[in-house]
């Protein structure tokens, strides 16, 4: 907040002066001045008794112009009207603020300033600073601390004939103090560090400054913070019971030790009658009078229970199951009145600020003072406030409105207003007040030294357009579209007062802008628990909690799926048939025979195999597209005419068939070789592309891998020749078509091998081109 400067800082007014008027305003101030100074005054005693009275100045007696009884004249300063609030108590706590720090805490704070055990002069004022402190010592003359407390609990301490440690005592305060605990809780600590001594409070105060502000946290919460709360309480009332009611239905299903199975019933001939357990011991009575019960050979002496739609021959249930049920309901009633009974002691919080009683006087308190000042004077000066207008402009404003008050009285109120006051902020309200107070009719002008603002309200049977004048004229507000602090106080009420001498009648009564009422008091108090977001915290909850029961089903099943592949093998360790690898063709520089044989044998062998898997068997679709290619290549005559590249090719994709059969989903062939298969080794070593291999994101089977590593190609001390000529010993190279030229690196070879250097489908979709086939 902005604090404006004081009076002898401001600049000259340019409002009109009437002539003498400036003169006679000057001697009637000197004069009442003067006879304030001569009256001595007490020096506070924080100590109780006759003494720690101060009396009242002299200057309270009516001055020349026109204060009332036991009010200053409005051209006293400000520092002048608290040294004077500070002779009859040494505790002043303005009126501007009493939904923040009502006036009704002045005895407490008295009773903490007692503590100090030195005089202690506390202000407690919305905007203030050092300087002021200094002033009010200068007018009052009496030694002790100055405390100024603003708004939030800011502390500004001075020390005039004392010797303590002001200084850190409040820097002490002004940290540790939570930002939340209202300005008495700050004083208080100020009053416990400054009697600490001097060693002792600056090693404190040095240690606080060592900390951060946010180590310092709030003492009460919000409303906000209480609906989050609510939520959680939701969630945990869901969720907790509810996992434990999970847990143990599963338990409860799970079976104990196997318990011994029920026979077989015996096979009963054609068109034999089940008597039935009752009706077999009927029977057996009749025939045997003498039998008194059951025979060892009776049914009804049998140890196992039967249980309905339980086949002969199966394990009975675990006993302990519903053992288990009726613990896991018990568990799950206990965790519900478990988080109702524990929330109140984990969240014990029931107010979101400190617990102060604002009483009617307390509102009242400011109105009662500018009715008295405007009774008597016509102008009301607030002692929180700084005095904006000087002597000379002053008593122009007061010739001004006494030209005016023949026809339309005109009140002027020096006083601010902020969401703490009495009228929650609303300069209208405050205004309507201050006219139910005084009982008399015109126009009410309040300035707000601090901020600068205008407010404007008119009551009375016959009213004027001037409200509809001061809105047109835009006066409300100070100018911000210059970087001066200036906020022409003087010329722009000089201009509120023009506007009011031009208005005219309108005929109709005026009652001001706005709500007369004061605003209600906001309660303090939080929202109860389990309410508020309890409820959206309850459908939250369950929503989750059906999300984790999900999650745990999924994680159930792919374990059971992991459990099962791992005990298939061992289960059944005999491989189908179709799971055989095929061949494998190493050589790195085979003839053009050769890859003629093997593209043929393979083609044929892959051809058998496919024939002999089964219609879902995994892969079977990309190795029928493997077959379909590699006969492409091969065309009519079975080869005997095709392109050694080619038949590279067809080799390589009857070796890619049985892989995919055999269960691998490697889209990428070898890099060396693509007559290897399935690139499952992983990537190149990161010296491939330094050997002008290909780039680092090729891959290699396992077998090129394997042998690169016993050859040593990939330890760090291997130099470039010797990793490449390692290389060169796998790398396949395709014969020429006509068995004399010089073989060539196979990704270079022809039109359609090169394409395994993308993958497995670029190879099949080359080579189907090459057939015209699409």
């Amino acid at each position: 907040m902005r604090t404006q400067k004081r009076t002898a800082d401001r600049s000259r007014s340019a409002t009109p002066v009437a002539p003498g008027a400036p003169l006679a305003a000057a001697v009637l101030a000197a004069l009442a001045l003067l006879t304030a100074a001569a009256t001595p005054a007490t020096a506070a005693d924080p100590t109780p008794g006759p003494t720690a009275a101060a009396t009242a100045p002299a200057a309270s007696a009516p001055a020349a112009s026109g204060s009332a009884a036991g009010l200053l004249p409005a051209e006293a300063t400000q520092a002048e009207r608290l040294a004077a609030e500070l002779r009859r108590d040494p505790v002043y706590i303005s009126a501007d603020q009493p939904r923040q720090v009502p006036r009704s805490l002045g005895p407490e704070f008295a009773a903490v300033a007692r503590r100090t055990g030195v005089p202690t002069y506390v202000l407690v004022l919305p905007d203030a600073d050092r300087t002021l402190l200094a002033q009010v010592h200068d007018r009052l003359g009496a030694d002790g601390l100055y405390v100024l407390v603003q708004k939030y609990g800011g502390l500004t301490v001075s020390a005039f004939g004392v010797d303590l440690p002001a200084e850190d005592a409040a820097r002490i305060a002004n940290h540790v103090t939570p930002y939340d605990a209202g300005p008495l809780a700050g004083f208080t600590v100020f009053a416990d560090k400054v009697r600490l001594g001097k060693d002792r409070a600056a090693a404190e105060a040095l240690a606080t400054e060592r900390h951060g502000d946010d180590d310092y946290a709030g003492r009460y919460i919000s409303a906000t913070d209480r609906q989050n709360q609510n939520l959680l309480l939701g969630l945990a009332v869901v969720v907790l019971p509810g996992l434990l009611l999970a847990l143990g239905l599963r338990l409860s299903r799970r079976r104990g030790l196997p318990r011994p199975t029920e026979p077989a019933p015996a096979a009963r001939r054609p068109g034999a009658v089940d008597l039935g357990k009752q009706q077999a011991v009927a029977l057996a009575r009749a025939k045997d009078p003498a039998a008194k019960g059951p025979t060892a050979k009776s049914p009804a002496k049998s140890t196992v229970a039967k249980s309905p739609g339980k086949k002969a021959g199966q394990p009975a249930p675990a006993p302990l199951r519903r053992t288990v049920l009726a613990v896991t309901l018990l568990a799950t009633v206990a965790a519900v009145l478990g988080v109702v009974l524990a929330a109140p002691k984990v969240f014990p919080q029931t107010l979101d600020d400190p617990d102060l009683t604002v009483t009617r006087a307390d509102l009242d308190a400011r109105t009662t003072e500018a009715a008295a000042a405007l009774a008597a004077d016509g102008i009301y000066q607030d002692p929180s406030a700084p005095t904006v207008l000087t002597p000379a402009q002053l008593a122009a404003v007061r010739q001004r409105t006494a030209e005016l008050a023949a026809r339309t009285p005109v009140y002027l109120l020096f006083t601010g207003s902020d969401s703490d006051d009495e009228s929650g902020g609303s300069g209208t309200t405050l205004l309507a007040q201050v006219h139910q107070r005084t009982g008399r009719d015109g126009v009410y002008v309040q300035v707000d030294p601090v901020g600068g603002y205008f407010e404007l309200a008119e009551f009375g049977p016959a009213g004027t357009d001037a409200p509809t004048r001061f809105r047109r004229a835009d006066l409300r507000y100070p100018d911000r579209s210059t970087a001066s602090d200036d906020l022409r106080i003087p010329d722009r009420l000089n201009s509120v007062l023009d506007t009011v001498a031009a208005a005219r009648p309108t005929g109709e009564p005026a009652y001001g802008n706005g709500p007369t009422a004061l605003p209600e008091l906001r309660s303090n108090k939080l929202p109860p628990l389990f309410s508020s977001d309890f409820g959206p915290g309850l459908m939250l909850g369950f929503m989750l909690y059906g999300v984790l029961l999900l999650l745990a089903w999924a994680a159930i099943a792919v374990t059971r799926a992991v459990v099962r592949s791992r005990r298939a093998p061992a289960a059944d360790p005999t491989p189908p048939q179709h799971a055989a690898p095929g061949p494998r063709r190493t050589a790195a520089q085979p003839s053009a025979r050769q890859l003629r044989g093997w593209a043929a044998e393979d083609t044929r062998a892959l051809a058998v195999r496919l024939a002999a898997a089964d219609q879902d068997a995994s892969g079977r679709a990309r190795a029928w597209d493997c077959l379909d290619a590699a006969e492409l290549l091969l065309g009519e005559d079975g080869g005997r005419t095709a392109d050694p590249s080619d038949l590279a090719a067809a080799t390589a994709l009857a070796r890619a068939g049985f892989d995919a059969l055999h269960g691998s989903r490697e889209a990428r062939l070898c890099r060396l070789s693509p007559l290897h298969g399935a690139a499952d080794g992983g990537r190149v070593p990161s010296w491939f592309p330094v050997v002008d291999l290909g780039t680092g994101t090729a891959r290699l089977c396992t077998g090129c891998r394997d042998a690169l590593r016993r050859s040593g190609a990939d330890r760090p001390a291997a130099d470039r020749a010797a990793r490449r000529a390692e290389a060169d010993k796998l790398l396949l190279r395709v014969p020429g078509a006509d068995g004399r030229t010089e073989a060539t690196v196979w990704d270079r070879s022809g039109q359609v091998l090169p394409a395994a250097l993308e993958n497995l489908d670029a190879l099949v979709l080359r080579a189907r081109e090459s057939a015209s086939v699409q």
